[in-house]
Order: structure tokens, then C-alpha cells, then sequence
């Protein structure tokens, strides 16, 4: 089985602030971590795909305006730090990690540097908005996640 959410980083990035809690990061954790034991416990293995990065604009749009206006689609990057979610990863891992059977599939460096990361790859509009790939990108990434799952 293989299993992709939407991150507790960019749940919390998307939420009001009236709804955000303390908690949230524990309770994120323990779910996660109930649900993998229960598949373990039924002798499913599953590979939880790390969330992509969540970009600071609308990639398409941006990269469409900045070609417009004669700019690199640089321009329309969004830093590591505020990206990529890496301490929620870090703990998403250690909870994959835990369980029996789960494996942790990290594609991150597809997207990032280790200060950057980048919304045209390999000559590619890698997103068609803020945090879904482009299908033609996604597909480019099929050997290595094939690789990372089997």
C-alpha cells in the first residue's frame, strides 16, 4: 500500500490561525502512527511518500508571468526553509520509521537544493499550483519512486 497526504506543515501554512493548536503536531503524529500500526498489525506493508513541497506562489502562473515579463522562472523558487517542511519530514520519518513493515519515501531532493526549491525542473513546470506536480513532471519521477517503493 502506498499512502500521500497533504503534510501537518502545510495543513497548518493553509489553516486559520483560530483553528491552529498546540497539540496539532502530536495528534498529527499519533494518527499517523495508528493508522501505519494498523496496517503492520494486518501484515500490509506501506511506503508513505513524503509530502512535495509547498511553494510560496501558484507555480503556473508565476512561471507564466515571469516568462511574460522576459524574467527566468527562477523568480518564482520559494526557499527551502519555508518550502519544504523539512522538521515535520523529520518527524514523519521517525514515525514511519517505527512501525514494522512502513518504509519512508523521500523524493524532496527532485525539488530542492539545499537552500532552494525549484518550481521549472529540468527544463519542466514541476507544479500546477502551489503544492500539486505537473503531470508530465510527476510522470518523470515514476523510475524513482517505483525504485523507492519495490
Amino acid at each position: 500500500m502506498v499512502i500521500s497526504e497533504f503534510s501537518i506543515g502545510n495543513v497548518m501554512k493553509e489553516s486559520p490561525e483560530e483553528l491552529k493548536h498546540a497539540d496539532w503536531n502530536e495528534e498529527w503524529k499519533t494518527g499517523l502512527r495508528w493508522t501505519l500500526a494498523a496496517f503492520s498489525g494486518a501484515g500490509i506493508k506501506v511506503a508513505v511518500i513524503r509530502d512535495v513541497p509547498y511553494n510560496g506562489s501558484y507555480a503556473d502562473k508565476c512561471v507564466a508571468r515571469a516568462l511574460w515579463r522576459g524574467q527566468v522562472p527562477e523568480v518564482c523558487d520559494t526557499p527551502r526553509d519555508a518550502a519544504a517542511n523539512d522538521d515535520i519530514a523529520a518527524a514523519e520519518r521517525d514515525v514511519v520509521r517505527s512501525v514494522p513493515g512502513a518504509t519512508y519515501v523521500d523524493l524532496t531532493s527532485q525539488f530542492c537544493d539545499a537552500q532552494t526549491c525549484h518550481v521549472f525542473i529540468n527544463g519542466q513546470l514541476a507544479f500546477r499550483d502551489r503544492h500539486h506536480l505537473a503531470t508530465p513532471f510527476a510522470e518523470s519521477l515514476e523510475p524513482l519512486l517505483e525504485k523507492a517503493v519495490f
